[in-house]
């Protein structure tokens, strides 16, 4: 197995809205984020309109740096976190900062869950694959995906499932 070390300070991707921003480096086939969520970032507000979903569809596994952060999952079951947490959150979930410090949160989320670095695959369940193989082409892979799962099987899919369903190529 090699070894790798990559900064988050120099991210492979970064991602900002209006209330913070996450940088994303992929190291082996996980992707690690930090995210820098500023008082009055709310997942509902800041990223639903990027993603298109009611709710995160993306499973969180992560460490709070420093600030405060709550979750409601979409059974009204709610947590907070804070400086020093350990947190785990499955898909189905809103999340929102609490305070006025910002929320800084490292995230070792699955393969290609929130990132588009290096090359990647989307394979269909009828079996047709679909590669890109730089991050600036993952919007064209999953377009093409939407496409044909809505063309050929009239399933319409949500970027953030076809993103949580990539795997390194």
């Amino acid at each position: 197995m090699p070894v790798e070390s990559k900064s988050l300070d120099a991210p492979e991707d970064k991602r900002s809205f209006e209330h913070g921003e996450i940088q994303l480096v992929r190291a082996g086939d996980r992707t690690i984020g930090r995210a820098v969520l500023n008082p009055g970032w709310r997942w509902s507000a800041d990223v639903k309109p990027l993603v298109g979903t009611s709710s995160c569809e993306v499973t969180h596994t992560g460490y709070v740096l420093s600030g405060r952060m709550r979750v409601r999952m979409n059974d009204g079951t709610e947590a907070e976190f804070g400086p020093g947490d350990a947190q785990f959150v499955s898909p189905g979930h809103d999340a929102w900062v609490v305070g006025d410090e910002p929320c800084v949160v490292v995230d070792f989320t699955g393969p290609a869950q929130m990132s588009g670095a290096g090359s990647m695959v989307s394979c269909h369940p009828c079996g047709v694959e679909f590669r890109v193989g730089r991050s600036d082409q993952l919007d064209h892979l999953i377009r093409a995906v939407q496409q044909h799962a809505s063309g050929s099987h009239g399933h319409d899919l949500t970027r953030e499932h076809i993103l949580s369903e990539l795997q390194p190529a």
